[in-house]
């Protein structure tokens, strides 16, 4: 449907001729989008380094604060756009400082557990290695050390049939047999609420990474109080707390996390525009982040915004809404009860328009031109393992695409068109489940609630082993990758302005029957 330039030649031999107007506006619209009418790898680089200069960016800090002012005045720049915004009142969480002595000897720490308590505890250490529950019988009235997981996902999942539709992968990086992996942060959440549970006096989450690549690391991020004290030590740290353990006599440590609860506001930015019809693409990303990597989206959403502005309005057949959406650093956004951030807080608003007409798809960017980093052994026998660089490959992308084939089909071809290699159209990131609707409930990041919320979605990620570090900057961004990417996807939003909503939405139409009448949806 978007080959008017084709069309508009061929038309006079079989139908009455158009008026001049209704021509010149064919052939005004571009068959897909010009490179050099698109943000130069030097303008995004530019950007990076000017969401960088804000530094990590809690929800609700003033450095996340002025980041969303910063990203509307460069949307303000752009002519034609109308703004509005969704607030919501927080406790927001500061870390005031931290400290750890095992043994009356100074260890340092990386990082607080975010929302961790506040809190002055001395206590006898013991080490529950992971996999050990934490119970009150091994823990109570301790300092429990722990060490952090790592999680480990075999390639072949991202492949069909299970959950891949296709994998564009032409140099043959992926070894099908390997996997991937990282550390998982997140385990501290089950961990914090498993000692207060016991009756333990702090967590120490030991992990495999040096001091220097997890200072300031920010994970997890539900947004309520623990009811224990925890802090992040880097693998030096914690062998040497273990070698402590291992002498075999009691060892005594005294934590300490200083924290704040401050009544604050934060909110999502909507930039709207319009377009022939009020119908909806909402592109959306998060803007509370701790690196760039972390939600490079925006910059994208910025130069897609301009570009697609800069078309006539006959080449805009729908509305484009860009949604920066915040609450993803602080998931239970409006309570203890919900846990969805932002984007469940939009996904919920854009289901109750969608039967209405109002919301066409969504597209979400995450983790764009993320640089792949492998752990690797740490030299001369230091514990534990770094971070090294890959001199040309990104971390895989994943994009998991709702249930149209149509839908998957634009995807797979803009992705190969744009050569945007090491990328998997996936069906979903979490096992299929007939039972309900949808079949796949986890997308893997902010795509999730809206694909929950049975809405057409395109959700592109990558899982960065930097991603919870503010230590990696705009080095951590490859930066041509991360142009191919947004060029591909901003092809994807300018071919979904004309698409018959029909394929957009391929199976989500009868899912969304079946929710009304009784099937369940994801838990």
């Amino acid at each position: 449907m978007r080959r008017l330039a084709l069309l508009a030649l061929l038309l006079p031999l079989v139908a009455p001729a158009q008026p001049a107007s209704a021509q010149t506006a064919a052939l005004a619209c571009p068959v897909r989008v010009d490179p050099a009418a698109f943000a130069s790898e030097a303008r995004l680089n530019t950007l990076a380094e000017q969401q960088e200069a804000f530094g990590p960016r809690p929800t609700g800090s003033a450095a996340h604060t002025a980041y969303v002012d910063w990203v509307e005045d460069e949307m303000a720049a752009i002519p034609g756009l109308q703004f509005s915004s969704l607030p919501y009142a927080i406790d927001r969480w500061d870390s005031l400082g931290t400290g750890l002595t095992v043994g009356g000897t100074a260890v340092p720490v990386a990082a607080p557990v975010p929302f961790s308590a506040s809190a002055g505890v001395s206590a006898p250490l013991v080490h529950l290695p992971a996999g050990t529950n934490i119970t009150a019988a091994n823990a109570a009235g301790k300092i429990v050390v722990r060490d952090l997981p790592w999680t480990n996902v075999p390639n072949l999942l991202f492949y069909p049939p299970t959950l891949g539709y296709s994998m564009y992968d032409p140099a043959m990086t992926i070894n099908l047999l390997g996997s991937e992996s990282m550390e998982a942060p997140a385990a501290a959440d089950a961990d914090l609420k498993a000692a207060a549970a016991a009756g333990a006096a702090g967590v120490i989450e030991v992990s495999q990474l040096p001091h220097a690549q997890i200072q300031g690391m920010y994970a997890p991020y539900e947004g309520l109080p623990y009811g224990v004290p925890g802090v992040y030590v880097g693998a030096d740290q914690g062998k040497q707390i273990k070698d402590a353990l291992a002498a075999g006599q009691p060892v005594q440590a005294a934590l300490t996390v200083n924290a704040a609860w401050t009544p604050t506001t934060t909110r999502t930015l909507l930039a709207t525009l319009p377009g022939g019809s009020a119908q909806k693409i909402v592109v959306e990303s998060h803007t509370d982040g701790m690196s760039p990597v972390w939600d490079n989206g925006p910059l994208t959403m910025i130069e897609m915004a301009r570009y697609l502005a800069s078309l006539p309005l006959e080449c805009r057949p729908r509305t484009v809404q860009f949604a920066f959406v915040t609450g993803h650093l602080y998931q239970h956004l409006t309570g203890p009860n919900v846990r969805e951030g932002g984007a469940g807080q939009l996904a919920a608003q854009l289901d109750a328009e969608y039967d209405q007409g109002g919301v066409s798809s969504v597209v979400v960017l995450e983790h764009l031109g993320a640089k792949r980093y492998d752990a690797v052994a740490r030299p001369n026998g230091l514990p534990g393992k770094q971070l090294v660089a890959s001199s040309s490959l990104t971390e895989l992308l994943w994009v998991p695409v709702s249930e149209s084939t149509p839908l998957r089909e634009l995807v797979k071809g803009h992705i190969q068109y744009w050569d945007v290699q090491r990328t998997a159209i996936l069906k979903g990131l979490s096992a299929a489940d007939l039972a309900t609707v949808p079949h796949h409930c986890g997308f893997g990041g902010e795509g999730t609630p809206y694909n929950q919320h049975l809405l057409p979605v395109i959700a592109p990620i990558a899982a960065p082993k930097t991603l919870f570090s503010p230590q990696f900057g705009t080095e951590a961004i490859d930066l041509p990758v991360m142009r191919k990417a947004s060029l591909a996807f901003t092809d994807v939003v300018l071919d979904l302005g004309p698409m018959p909503q029909s394929a957009v939405a391929g199976d989500v139409t009868a899912m969304r029957q079946q929710r009304a009448s009784g099937t369940p949806g994801c838990a």
